[in-house]
């Protein structure tokens, strides 16, 4: 069984899978294309990609992939913890520019579901953090982009004075100066 937490952003979702218990374990899906179909999902991932991530205070993102190959993606948190941010890069939306977030830890066992035409971020609240992200297009080069986490026309609350960013991330550019088609 899945439950669904809606934000502020509809397509945006938070999802919850049932766990069980017993004298031997814990046990959850982390997946589960039936359930999600069940629910209005019905994205193809064909890719998971692991993040271990070292260092509390690293930010990833934000980052999008641009059309014809714009990403749906679901990510969940394996250990440690960390906040991750869906923000709306869809010019035709009625929501266009607004940005959501959750807290994601193996405790609470929540995904988010982003879909297509959103950027991506996530912090790491915490040192040795795992976060597991499921994709439905592959990774294209020439059409991966990011914007500056210090976009003020986005004003995104990362709560954080100095991110650890990877070279690409401290030299993104504006959501103005980003290229983007979504």
């Amino acid at each position: 069984m899945i439950k669904i937490e809606h934000l502020d952003l509809n397509e945006v979702l938070i999802l919850e899978y049932e766990s069980k218990k017993d004298n031997r374990a814990v046990s959850f899906r982390n997946f589960s294309k039936r359930e999600l179909q069940s629910i209005g999902i019905f994205t193809e991932f064909v890719e998971e990609i692991s993040y271990h991530i070292m260092k509390k205070s690293t930010l990833y993102g934000i980052h999008f992939q641009n059309n014809p190959k714009a990403q749906s993606k679901l990510l969940y948190c394996t250990k440690g913890k960390g906040i991750d941010f869906a923000v709306d890069l869809r010019s035709d939306s009625i929501t266009y520019k607004k940005w959501v977030c959750a807290e994601l830890n193996p405790e609470n066992k929540k995904q988010i579901y982003i879909p297509a035409g959103f950027g991506h971020a996530f912090l790491a609240l915490e040192d040795d953090t795992h976060l597991v992200m499921k994709i439905d297009k592959y990774f294209d080069s020439d059409l991966s982009k990011a914007i500056t986490y210090k976009d003020t026309e986005l004003n995104i609350k990362f709560n954080i004075l100095n991110p650890i960013l990877s070279e690409n991330d401290k030299n993104a550019p504006t959501l103005a100066n980003s290229n983007c088609n979504l």
